[in-house]
């Protein structure tokens, strides 16, 4: 039987373009399925970054360890911390494209992966702005959102910067996409530092990228300011127990009033925080910590609101006032040198009054008072007078108490 020469050219030209078309076909589905989903190796890294956070929540504190990271482009990783609803980024110092610079809000998705009152992380491939929310809020569409939630971890919740250029707060992020552009966020491959920290009240876990990014930000995965809030935070219950024992304490002989010592002011509260005395509903004395403008926490201690003025004849008197703020530049009328009088470890020095009111202790001339480093106890106050003719008058340290048992 003769075969027809045409029909097997045209039956090739199908065959070819069949082939052809499937090619096209396969080529288009790797693209699409390339942008659209996640490939198994960025997915492997986010669960291996996971099981290292997981790992490093049990080790000692102070503990860091690495980890090489794979992120395909446009995906972002973000931590969320326990209680705050949003994640956000902010970088003025990164220009996008059609300008502006980046400064981006990210919901934590509860009910997505994420609860309530638990810390998680999130992988998300697909990243847009939310026609709702807009102004910088951010979103990820639901096929492409990964989430953990962390049992027993939290992240730093707040993360200050001293030039209010960037910052990042209430989490982290590690991202290759423009909605977060951290440092070298173009890289596929990066290095992620994962450091428990463990200080001044804090039990967290810190994520970051490479160590020392920023050397005025960073000396470890956990931010410098972050650590000082920390500190100061810590220290406002300290100041609150420095307070309150100077009232546990014991008159000399029943000689009234008698001093307490000083607290250091400038070891326990870092530079750029403020303590704000006032008085309470309760008619108590209310110590708030402040950064800037903002109120960090305030606390109660047991005692009235009063200020004790030190005078060259020995007598005092108590001024109540609404509102007393001591910043790091603490007034001179309330600096009380232990030491050399230019030294640099001002202190408030406290006076017991009476059984229930401990006293700011305050003067009246332009050199203070000083707590002279060679008087029994150490918290004996001299006070000179404006020009020493007459010598300096001692107000003498209160006892402590003796516990009977």
């Amino acid at each position: 039987m003769r075969k027809n020469k045409k029909a097997s050219i045209i039956s090739l030209e199908v065959l070819i373009g069949v082939v052809i078309s499937i090619m096209i076909i396969v080529s288009a589905v790797t693209i699409i399925s390339n942008f659209y989903r996640l490939s198994n190796s960025s997915k492997d890294s986010f669960n291996q970054l996971v099981a290292l956070i997981e790992n490093v929540n049990k080790d000692n504190p102070g503990t860091i360890k690495s980890m090489p990271l794979r992120m395909d482009k446009g995906t972002a990783i973000i931590g969320f911390t326990k209680d705050d609803k949003y994640f956000h980024f902010r970088d003025k110092g990164t220009e996008l494209q059609g300008g502006g610079s980046a400064n981006s809000l990210f919901e934590k998705p509860i009910g997505n992966g994420c609860e309530t009152n638990k810390a998680c992380i999130c992988l998300c491939r697909k990243l847009e702005l939310d026609s709702i929310g807009g102004g910088g809020y951010v979103k990820c569409e639901d096929k492409s959102l990964i989430c953990k939630i962390l049992e027993g971890i939290e992240f730093p919740n707040h993360l200050p910067q001293k030039n209010k250029v960037y910052f990042r707060k209430n989490g982290f992020v590690i991202s290759r996409s423009d909605f977060f552009p951290t440092k070298d966020y173009g890289s596929q491959l990066k290095e992620v530092s994962v450091q428990k920290y463990k200080e001044f009240d804090a039990d967290d876990v810190a994520v970051c990228e490479i160590l020392g990014t920023d050397n005025e930000l960073y000396d470890s995965c956990v931010p410098l300011a972050y650590k000082e809030e920390k500190k100061a935070m810590h220290s406002l219950n300290n100041f609150k127990n420095f307070i309150e024992l100077c009232r546990d304490r014991e008159f000399v002989e029943d000689e009234k009033p008698c001093s307490c010592g000083a607290f250091n002011f400038r070891s326990f509260i870092p530079e750029g925080y403020t303590i704000e005395f006032s008085k309470s509903k309760n008619g108590k004395l209310n110590i708030s910590l402040k950064h800037g403008t903002q109120e960090l926490g305030s606390i109660e201690a047991d005692t009235g609101f009063c200020i004790y003025k030190l005078k060259d004849d020995g007598t005092g008197s108590i001024d109540y006032l609404n509102e007393l703020e001591l910043g790091h530049n603490i007034n001179s009328n309330y600096i009380f040198y232990y030491g050399d009088y230019l030294g640099e470890d001002s202190q408030i020095a406290f006076i017991k009054y009476d059984k229930e009111n401990i006293c700011l202790a305050y003067h009246k001339f332009s050199k203070p008072p000083y707590i002279n480093p060679y008087a029994e106890p150490l918290d004996t106050i001299w006070i000179k007078d404006p020009s020493g003719y007459f010598g300096p008058k001692k107000l003498a340290g209160c006892k402590y108490s003796i516990t009977k048992e």
